[in-house]
């Protein structure tokens, strides 16, 4: 039986934190260069990114110099403020980050209402752990390739059904690629645009991938997810 937060190795330079649907926490992605190291996506909250950490130090991996988004929901961006290094968004994700942390500033019991409004995020929140959202440091303006040294990272727009913002990461030297919850319908209706869907399903099959990772089920090969789209 695998231990509580171990992290699952994908590639030679690539590893996740398997999701955990208890409390709803996605996959949060590791990809460690010569010089640099990236994580995909920031966490449901400040407690995950520790246990995200704590796994990494158990393994001897150093901690990420930059962690990227895939999308604005709360369980990949709200540990935002907890990650070490900076991060990295697109201006769409930010705009959401900026508008709920003024919400929360303003109306205190906006962040309560919140903090109730599903079981999972009342789990991920027991103990005192605070609430607490930021935007992200960086804004990407188009498609980005990142040097780690030696290992590469491309940063990739895609539409999606999900949001409007979603975010691909790959990193070619272990054909990885994380799609965040892009597949999924609309949040909250989950209305399905199926024209949508297929645009980004070109998208994906463009990819050189063995390996696709979503937010919240186990890692797929290519052929099973493009199916199960």
């Amino acid at each position: 039986m695998p231990r509580k937060n171990q992290l699952q190795q994908l590639g030679a330079n690539t590893w996740i934190l398997p999701q955990e649907p208890f409390r709803d926490r996605p996959n949060l992605g590791y990809v460690r260069g010569e010089k640099m190291a990236l994580a995909i996506d920031a966490g449901h909250s400040s407690s995950h990114v520790e246990d995200f950490y704590e796994a990494l130090d158990r393994e001897g991996l150093p901690l990420p110099d930059l962690t990227v988004i895939t999308h604005w929901h709360w369980d990949h961006t709200y540990g935002m403020h907890a990650v070490h290094g900076r991060t990295l968004a697109r201006p769409e994700t930010n705009l959401h980050l900026r508008e709920i942390a003024e919400r929360l500033d303003k109306d205190p019991g906006y962040g309560r209402r919140f903090l109730k409004s599903d079981p999972c995020i009342i789990r991920e929140y027991s103990g005192g752990v605070p609430l607490k959202v930021v935007p992200a440091d960086e804004e990407l303006q188009g498609d980005r390739t990142i040097d780690l040294g030696g290992i590469r990272v491309e940063l990739c727009y895609t539409e999606s059904p999900h949001t409007e913002d979603a975010l691909l990461v790959y990193v070619p030297q272990d054909r990885v690629l994380f799609v965040g919850d892009a597949q999924l319908g609309e949040f909250p209706s989950w209305y399905m645009d199926f024209d949508k869907m297929d645009r980004f399903k070109e998208k994906v099959s463009r990819f050189d991938a063995k390996t696709i990772v979503d937010g919240h089920y186990r890692p797929y090969n290519k052929k099973e997810f493009l199916l199960e789209l």
